[in-house]
């Protein structure tokens, strides 16, 4: 046993146990001495990674890869870190270096069947996932990759019978009952996905794919919210070319469809219910997340699982739609004489305001934001302008309601 290995055993023990900081100042204590000690290294890189630093790991692991590159497990460390970063290529790169240095390591097999996942080549990684298993039939990394896998390509019996067989072998694993669920909910099964997700948190409470699929089991209760999340499913896995050539297609026949019955009385009325129904898709499509954090403020575990940026979307939607139903209401009453139409529309402008705040990001700053989130802002500061103007009786609001209206149409494609 080297003068090290102390101070290294101690750094593993800490960084298992989540305390970062304090395995770090073990490892600096033999960098200090020994700046060429390859495993130090290692492990500091995965201090570095669970602080989300990614890019200074990949330089930590570099330097050990350096000092041993015959070492597989430094080549996982850096698919790992890749993979984190989703720059798939590199991560691929990286684990077949590690998998042709150590060919019976699962767990390499394991984390390469999951970037192919995330790439959406579900063959291949359910070839990866196999590959894992027949060199450790118990991998817990292999196993919950194959479950997707299988799922993704709806083989969904053999899906279940792994997903049984890995919670049989570790019941006690939150990654498993986490990986469960997603899958559950892929396939309409919300009820039973939150108990896995429930599961997860009980075993790790900072398990946030487990709290995210909670929520979305919770917003699941509510029937539009859960055709919406299978038609996402569904779109998602066909991958992004795809979801932009579908719904293109969609619009354009929309527009046929409207078009050639327009002035034909005898199939006038196919178009108008073909352009409502996509109307009523669009508009529910908009609302029904923020929808579904109100629902989830109110609710017993809802409340806890929402973010703090989510909770302010829910009450900037209730208001918004609120406040719109209010002046619309008031319009007819309590309007001055020959405003009662412009506070009508004041209430219409409040109504539509309630999608941008029902999704912008908060709290609002003025540094880093997405061109969505600009959008979303500009529109925000412009209804305050219109609502203003219309319910003082000011005249000149027809320009900003131009402005105002360009802002929601392109808000629209952005988002």
């Amino acid at each position: 046993m080297n003068e090290f290995s102390m101070n290294l055993e101690r750094a593993r023990l800490l960084l298992q146990q989540g305390r970062t900081a304090d395995a770090k100042k073990e490892l600096k204590q033999v960098l200090s001495q020994d700046p060429d000690n390859d495993t130090a290294l290692s492990l500091y890189g995965q201090c570095l990674l669970e602080e989300k630093k990614t890019d200074e790991a990949i330089s930590v692991f570099q330097q050990a890869i350096s000092k041993d590159p015959e070492h597989g497990y430094y080549f996982y460390l850096m698919g790992f870190a890749y993979y984190q970063k989703d720059d798939h290529k590199q991560a691929i790169e990286h684990l077949g270096t590690a998998i042709q240095l150590e060919p019976y390591q699962a767990e390499f097999y394991g984390l390469l069947s999951h970037i192919y996942i995330a790439q959406r080549k579900y063959e291949l990684a359910l070839e990866k996932a196999d590959e894992g298993l027949a060199v450790d039939p118990e991998n817990i990394t292999a196993l919950n990759a194959r479950s997707i896998a299988l799922n993704k390509l709806r083989r969904t019996d053999d899906a279940v019978e792994t997903m049984q067989t890995t919670l049989s072998m570790d019941p006690d694993n939150a990654i498993t009952h986490t990986t469960v669920g997603w899958n559950l909910l892929e396939k309409g099964r919300h009820k039973e996905a939150m108990n896995h997700f429930r599961e997860a948190l009980r075993i790790d409470p900072g398990m946030h794919p487990a709290k995210s699929g909670l929520k979305e089991a919770l917003k699941s209760v509510i029937p539009p919210y859960r055709w919406l999340l299978q038609f996402s499913f569904w779109v998602h896995n066909k991958g992004k070319n795809f979801r932009w050539g579908f719904f293109i297609a969609i619009y354009i026949g929309v527009r046929i469809v409207v078009s050639m019955t327009r002035n034909d009385p005898d199939f006038e009325m196919i178009g108008i219910i073909v352009a409502a129904a996509y109307l009523l898709f669009i508009g529910v499509s908009w609302i029904i997340s923020p929808m579904a954090n109100a629902f989830l403020l109110f609710h017993r575990d809802g409340k806890h699982a929402l973010e703090p940026s989510e909770k302010w979307n829910a009450i900037a939607f209730m208001a918004c739609i609120g406040a719109g139903i209010l002046v619309m209401i008031l319009s007819s009453s309590m309007a001055p004489e020959g405003q009662s139409d412009t506070w009508f529309l004041a209430g219409m402008v409040l109504l539509s305001l309630s999608v941008p705040a029902g999704h912008m990001d908060y709290p609002l700053r003025l540094k880093g934001n997405s061109l969505g989130q600009w959008l979303s802002m500009g529109m925000l500061l412009l209804a305050v302008v219109i609502v203003g103007m219309c319910l003082g009786g000011l005249p000149g609001y027809e320009v900003p309601m131009v402005i105002y209206f360009i802002a929601f149409v392109l808000y629209s494609w952005v988002k």
